[in-house]
């Protein structure tokens, strides 16, 4: 039987869905996702968040005793009830993830120091995913050649060593083990902290982080995720090549293009999807609600995952029907952001930038686009998981990216939303995803042409009753909305 090229694109996409042992913790008025309550079609593979690797034995150690053991609270552990997962879907693949930001670097950098050092660390791990019978393993070093976070200095090219002498390992068996990283989006650190071609070569697949692009950090409002930069179509003439100082590198598109700039195959990387937004507390003096407006800090913590400055998918959604913030969709980066109704209270004075099904609709059509490998998500744990919060069924983040990636269509029409208040999901004027112009390295911003608005004159010609585009772009719409 012959397939086309575009089904065999499709069957080997991935969706990587990190899930944080962490979160069993929660102290809420709503179900705990348990692995018993997910949905495994939805993802082709879940990352168990985070294992650690012991500084001194350089043993893989569960951070939660509930991982590995038997507890009163939860009962069996949660990498035997994980696996049971391959119950429901069978091709589902488990992978542990070890470091994570909190980790540093004392631990990856103590494997570094030499090839016996590596040796150890390659057996045991693969002592560690045989006992709990994972398929792999995911590094998530936060970061190679960082210096201030106490990465050593040559740890770019010694980590590249490692990998290589793990994925040689790993093909030395008949069964190998997965291995993959997840990985900054910053280009100043990815230059510093991997070789990139050697490196994506060695690992079934990179997970790029494109989000936290901005947060309380700044002093200012920004969109956790932007597709764009905002001037990304501006083209000048300035070759200084600045973008890493006044933060214009800080979007998606340029961290995806900066990968492939540098030799990462585009089949090996995954596009990083947060299920969170940043949240701020607006200046009290301050009398806007954009983009770049003042803030005097995070925002207040969400009622479920308790962390300031942070909001989950399903907790903006709570914010958007029950509280009535107002929505505003960016044009120019593709993303949305919210801010609750004004108050004498500054604290009552708060702005999330995120991603919701509109956006990573669009996020996804690029990832497809480009021909990546896949995307990431993280996590499973702040999609709407119990259905009980955005009014689009359970999964509705993870679900969308699903049913788009493993879509046909590359191009798909993407759905609309009314830009202000979210609790009324009307549509507007129809826009189409335009795929990607030839890739230049002088401007990195100018490879993806945003999504533009159709003329008006070409959809609407004449009465709205008798244009079958207009019939063809509601049913599109439609279908999504009630997914």
């Amino acid at each position: 039987m012959k397939y086309s090229n575009n089904y065999l694109f499709l069957i080997g996409m991935r969706i990587v869905c990190y899930y944080p042992n962490w979160s069993l913790y929660r102290v809420t008025n709503i179900p705990i996702l348990y692995p018993e309550e997910m949905n495994p079609p939805l993802c082709t593979h879940i990352h168990i968040a985070f294992a650690l690797i012991n500084p001194r034995t350089l043993k893989i150690e569960p951070s939660e005793k509930h991982d590995t053991h038997y507890t009163d609270v939860f009962n069996k552990p949660l990498y035997m009830r994980m696996h049971e997962l391959k119950q429901r879907k069978s091709s589902l693949k488990l992978l542990v993830a070890v470091g994570g930001w909190t980790a540093g670097s004392e631990a990856f950098n103590n494997i570094l120091i030499n090839s016996t050092t590596r040796t150890i660390f390659i057996r045991h791990t693969k002592e560690f995913l045989h006992q709990w019978k994972f398929d792999g393993i995911d590094l998530d070093w936060e970061f190679p050649g960082d210096i201030e976070r106490g990465a050593m200095n040559n740890s770019r090219e010694q980590f590249n060593i490692l990998i290589k002498e793990m994925h040689e390992s790993f093909h030395n068996d008949s069964n190998p083990f997965l291995l993959t990283a997840a990985v900054s989006a910053d280009p100043t650190k990815i230059d510093r902290g991997y070789v990139v071609s050697d490196f994506c070569h060695y690992l079934d697949y990179v997970s790029v982080m494109t989000y936290d692009y901005h947060g309380a950090w700044d002093n200012v409002t920004g969109i956790n995720a932007p597709l764009y930069g905002r001037n990304s179509l501006e083209d000048d003439d300035d070759d200084d090549d600045d973008d890493d100082d006044d933060g214009r590198w800080k979007n998606v598109n340029s961290s995806i293009h900066h990968w492939l700039s540098k030799g990462c195959s585009a089949n090996k990387l995954n596009l990083g999807l947060a299920m969170y937004g940043r949240s701020f507390i607006l200046a009290n003096d301050s009398n806007s609600v954009s983009v770049g407006t003042e803030t005097i800090g995070g925002g207040l913590a969400g009622p479920y995952t308790k962390e300031n400055g942070t909001l989950a998918y399903f907790e903006i959604c709570q914010k958007l029907r029950v509280f009535n913030w107002t929505r505003v969709f960016d044009t120019d980066v593709q993303a949305p952001y919210a801010y609750s109704s004004s108050s004498l209270n500054s604290f009552d004075r708060q702005w999330v930038g995120y991603d919701d099904l509109q956006s990573v609709t669009v996020k996804v059509l690029y990832a497809k686009t480009l021909e990546l490998g896949g995307v990431m998500v993280w996590s499973l744990d702040q999609d709407d998981y119990t259905g009980l919060f955005c009014g689009q069924g359970e999964f509705p983040f993870v679900r969308r990216i699903h049913d788009i990636l493993f879509s046909s269509n590359k191009h798909n029409q993407q759905e609309s939303f009314n830009t202000t208040k979210a609790t009324t999901y009307s549509t507007q004027q129809k826009t189409s995803f335009i795929p990607t112009r030839p890739f230049t390295s002088k401007r990195l911003k100018l490879t993806l042409t945003p999504i533009q608005t159709l003329p008006k004159l070409k959809i609407f010609n004449g009465s709205v009753k008798h244009n079958s585009a207009f019939y063809l772009l509601f049913i599109v719409w439609v279908f999504f909305l009630i997914q």
